[in-house]
């Protein structure tokens, strides 16, 4: 339970992160309403069923890079559970006397464990991900031919930087929540239903019950608190990639094919431009595309011109664009014209 004093304080950060957060939120809803036709939304039930089932099963991802995906497919649940989790924790933090599922028998116990576990999965997942990208030899795939055109910033390391950032949060999010968790358990006894906090709990034992205490608070602030310091920078990060990867696969347009691209008749004179010179240009669902993006570079594994040596590369195209995006993002909203893209 937080003092009034932090409850506050809370509140407080809580209206200033939503604040400074509005305008990223609004310039990607503005920027993707810029482009040409429309986002689909037809047979919206089948739509959203599906949308589920690849979140959930990640059947698209573990195609390839299965190791990988496994950390991935960790991560997803993990911050799955975490909406709930940071919403217990939020209530137990603001009202008195409140337990979630305390008198639920094994609900209570379920809800314990997944917590332990996917709070270690998490931390182990990001790990190995970071390692991955900055030490492991397999990270070749993460990078580019020297003839693949690159937006300046990705060319400078926007996106290793950005991965960082990401993954640091992350750590720091979870890693308090279940630091937090240790603290309870070394504050009473040892919980079953809590393996690895409880493995961890002797680190805390030279500490007083009101050292504990205030270690129990400190860590619930670095957890939530983490949260409400991150929303402003996650519009502008590829961890947009959470909301807007299901929002892509519930709006794509029906295709015969993966790759189909709408047929363009050159006979018809009343088309003033064929092709995209602009942003605005290109259709609404390929702006999504752009922002879904995680920069995983898996499309480009796969690409017959690129793996060739060519300079195509399809993960350029789509990060390219999302960092041209980033770049006429505010304007784009506004309603202004954007640079040519060529």
């Amino acid at each position: 339970m937080l003092t009034p004093v932090e409850q506050m304080l809370f509140i407080l950060l809580t209206l200033f992160s939503l604040g400074a957060a509005y305008a990223g939120f609004r310039e990607i809803a503005g920027t993707i309403a810029r482009g040409q036709g429309k986002l689909y939304l037809d047979h919206l039930p089948a739509r959203l069923f599906t949308a589920l089932r690849v979140y959930l099963t990640q059947n698209t991802t573990m195609k390839t890079r299965r190791v990988t995906s496994l950390f991935h497919l960790a991560v997803v649940w993990g911050f799955t559970y975490y909406f709930l989790v940071n919403a217990v924790d939020l209530l137990e933090g603001f009202l008195p006397d409140f337990h979630f599922l305390e008198n639920a028998g094994l609900l209570n116990d379920g809800y314990r464990l997944l917590g332990d576990v996917f709070s270690v999965a998490v931390i182990v997942g990001v790990a190995y991900f970071i390692l991955r990208r900055f030490v492991l030899p397999n990270r070749r795939d993460l990078i580019y031919h020297e003839n693949v055109l690159l937006h300046p910033a990705v060319r400078a390391g926007g996106i290793t930087r950005d991965s960082l950032i990401v993954a640091v949060f992350i750590l720091i999010h979870v890693g308090s929540r279940f630091l937090g968790q240790s603290v309870q358990v070394a504050a009473t006894t040892p919980d079953a239903l809590r393996p690895f906090a409880s493995l961890l709990s002797p680190v805390w034992g030279g500490f007083s019950a009101d050292g504990l205490k205030l270690l129990e608070h400190g860590f619930w602030w670095l957890a939530l608190g983490g949260i409400l310091l991150f929303i402003p920078y996650w519009p502008n990060s590829k961890h947009a990639h959470l909301f807007m990867a299901p929002i892509n696969f519930l709006t794509r347009p029906p295709r015969t094919s993966l790759g189909e691209v709408k047929p363009l008749d050159f006979e018809d004179e009343a088309v003033e431009q064929f092709g995209a010179n602009k942003l605005e240009d290109l259709a609404q669902t390929f702006l999504v595309d752009g922002y879904a993006c995680i920069m995983c570079n898996r499309c480009q594994d796969v690409c017959p011109a690129y793996v060739t040596g060519k300079e195509l590369s399809p993960s350029a195209y789509e990060i390219n664009k999302r960092y041209l995006m980033k770049d006429y993002q505010a304007s784009l909203a506004d309603g202004d014209s954007s640079l040519p893209v060529t």
